[in-house]
């Protein structure tokens, strides 16, 4: 891997991670100040609410990036790259070539299931069961930052790997 290419991921990764982590953050807040309490755990609890955030972020970033890292590649501006055989190249491959929506699912539900767990795990482990309004917001803001920074490589992956470079231009 080039050094642009691990900086071009690296700018996508920060830049997204940051912007979601704002906007989610403020969203939160919007949404949620006139309450006392956010619980946890249940139908509407923080982690039911962090899997539908991480589904429906994932697949607009995954929208978003995608197309974007594949007009830089045509371009010139970023070379396309040989993943290794491993099971992450398998993955990106498989879903570089399906349909940019259903990758764009596919991620977002990759990701939920990523991440919320450990998320139950640290609330479990700390025996929290509310949070204020503002440690939501906090929380979610972080939270999706985050998300987004760790999921946004392999967008640009499935937007560079050379072996699916005629699904890419078909599909841009």
């Amino acid at each position: 891997m080039s050094t642009q290419f691990a900086a071009q991921v690296r700018h996508e990764a920060v830049t997204n991670g940051i912007t979601n982590c704002f906007f989610n953050g403020v969203i939160a807040w919007l949404l949620v100040r006139a309450k006392e309490a956010i619980p946890v755990w249940g139908g509407h609890g923080l982690l039911v609410d962090f899997f539908a955030t991480g589904l429906i972020l994932l697949f607009i970033v995954t929208l978003i990036v995608v197309p974007l890292s594949r007009r830089k590649v045509r371009q010139g501006k970023l070379e396309p790259v040989a993943l290794s055989d491993n099971s992450y190249g398998q993955l990106i491959r498989f879903l570089a070539r399906r349909h940019l929506a259903l990758s764009a699912l596919l991620l977002g539900l990759l990701g939920a299931a990523l991440f919320v767990p450990p998320t139950a795990a640290v609330f479990a482990l700390m025996h929290i069961e509310n949070l204020s309004p503002l440690q939501f917001a906090l929380t979610k803001g972080v939270w999706a930052g985050l998300v987004a920074g760790c999921m946004v490589p392999p967008m640009v992956h499935m937007a560079v790997c050379v072996d699916v470079n005629d699904y890419q231009v078909q599909e841009s």
